[in-house]
């Protein structure tokens, strides 16, 4: 369903055109700090004949088309010339990478639904998106099931959008996105979005064991300097650090709704001896364990 009372005139689109938008904050785990933005833009758009439109944005832009029978549609990329599409079908996609001139032209007597997602440069790190127009089935039904659930703020469909918005970026960037720069051995340079989805989803399922610099680097296939150098450049804090302050976060969890003892609750999350976890757990906190449980 289309909210008019959400809808104003999208600039640059022309008439007849009514937008509802949401702007969902990308973070791959809870854990990261360097979200990521992505606006969804629902548009309704009515075309009687043509209509056209053009791009040059700093950002990504990508174009999915939910609704509306159009009898053919123009493409131009700057990089990637012309294509016309008779009869476009639902579910096609415009992907239009940043500082990329692009225009369309639409055919047709329909109303058509798309969605607009924004998509910030530096979201995929060094890495760019390739110009590209055609069916995207995958992405198509990611968008249509977060505009499903757009005006809702309840925490079910929050953390849906959520969760859905971080599959849309790693499928974008597996999809369009130009290869990961490559050191001459082969090996990467940094960790983009998808390869930080997987170390961090890694570390989380390590935090029980005794994990070394050297099991990380191997993980993501790099050296060990230079994966200390990718990791702190992507998550601002050095792997030791990181892991330290995903399991004092687990340990309060445990302290908050567990009547775990501090015994199996520090060698659940890898530390030596429960004295281990009372000092680090007091540097960090301000409290002991045993306060801070009386208290949380």
């Amino acid at each position: 369903m289309w909210d008019d009372s959400l809808c104003d005139m999208a600039p640059g689109l022309g008439h007849g055109v009514r937008r509802a938008g949401i702007s969902m904050r990308l973070t791959p785990a809870a854990t990261m700090t360097s979200p990521a933005e992505i606006d969804f833009s629902f548009i309704s758009q009515d075309i009687d004949g043509s209509f056209d439109c053009t791009f040059r944005q700093p950002h990504h832009l990508v174009l999915v088309h939910l609704a509306g029978n159009l009898e053919a549609k123009e493409y131009e990329l700057e990089k990637a010339g012309s294509r016309r599409i008779q009869t476009p079908t639902i579910g096609s996609a415009w992907v239009l990478p940043a500082e990329q001139h692009g225009s369309g032209n639409a055919i047709g007597h329909t109303t058509a639904q798309y969605c607009q997602l924004t998509v910030p440069h530096k979201a995929f790190g060094s890495r760019d998106l390739l110009p590209t127009v055609g069916p995207d089935p995958l992405l198509h039904q990611l968008v249509a099931r977060i505009g499903s659930v757009r005006d809702r703020d309840d925490v079910p469909a929050r953390l849906l959008r959520e969760a859905l918005t971080e599959t849309v970026l790693r499928h974008l960037a597996d999809r369009y996105g130009t290869p990961v720069p490559q050191r001459q051995d082969g090996s990467p340079t940094e960790l983009d979005q998808t390869a930080q989805a997987a170390i961090v989803e890694f570390l989380a399922d390590s935090l029980d064991s005794n994990i070394s610099l050297q099991d990380m680097a191997d993980f993501t296939q790099m050296p060990v300097r230079l994966f200390v150098k990718a990791f702190t450049s992507a998550f601002h804090t050095t792997p030791h650090q990181y892991i330290l302050d995903q399991r004092i976060a687990q340990a309060k969890a445990l302290l908050s709704t567990t009547t775990l003892p501090i015994t199996e609750i520090s060698a659940n999350l890898g530390f030596s001896s429960p004295s281990h976890l009372t000092t680090t757990f007091k540097n960090r906190v301000g409290v002991t364990p045993n306060q801070y449980r009386q208290v949380s």
